[in-house]
């Protein structure tokens, strides 16, 4: 891991910052921000769908910039107006907020702008061509659907779908697919770390 990122004590604390503000990130986000703020080198991250944040300031704590976009910034807005009057405002002014419509506007962002793309609980495979566009060669997606609870399985994807929808431009460092749902119906919660292939330089 290079100098910049913090060590797997500074995570820790990272995780126990952002936990006392109701923030805690996704365990898979932990898990692999280190890696993907590292292949980043300095290019921001895209976060789709970043709700109140709680990924995207794991990232801004290591370091990255990072563009959250939603159609609901409220909460995260609230945020960051909080944080500028905490020990957290260096790491609230890595966040810019864009507020759009996934489903309904144009995606906004250049060829190869991205130094990673986080898109947890939220699954628009229409938007796989953008994030494949936008995501700079050697830097990583991570992506996560909803958990397979209550109704939710009628959000989530086909054994597989994923796979075939990525594959084609990524490595998959990380590919799980758990049954979700009643017995009978197809469907899976994934969770996903891929690679963009090409070079990074």
């Amino acid at each position: 891991m290079t100098s910049g990122l913090p060590t797997v004590f500074g995570m820790k604390r990272i995780a126990d910052e952002t936990t006392s503000y109701g923030l805690e990130p996704s365990a898979l986000v932990r898990r692999f921000a280190p890696k993907i703020a590292e292949a980043a080198a300095g290019k921001p991250l895209i976060d789709v769908a970043c709700g109140s944040g709680r990924n995207a300031l794991t990232f801004a704590q290591l370091g990255c910039t990072v563009i959250c976009v939603d159609r609901d910034l409220a909460n995260l807005q609230a945020h960051v107006k909080h944080f500028r009057r905490t020990e957290l405002r260096k790491v609230s002014a890595k966040l810019s907020l864009h507020q759009m419509d996934l489903v309904k506007d144009r995606w906004p962002f250049t060829a190869r702008l991205a130094g990673g793309i986080i898109n947890v609980h939220f699954l628009l495979p229409e938007l796989f061509p953008f994030f494949e566009r936008s995501l700079s060669p050697g830097r990583y997606l991570l992506l996560e659907t909803v958990p397979g609870c209550g109704g939710n399985y009628l959000e989530l994807p086909k054994a597989g779908e994923l796979r075939s929808a990525l594959e084609r431009a990524f490595d998959l460092e990380l590919y799980q697919e758990r049954k979700a749902g009643p017995l009978g119906f197809d469907a899976v919660t994934v969770k996903v770390l891929a690679r963009k292939r090409g070079s990074s330089r």
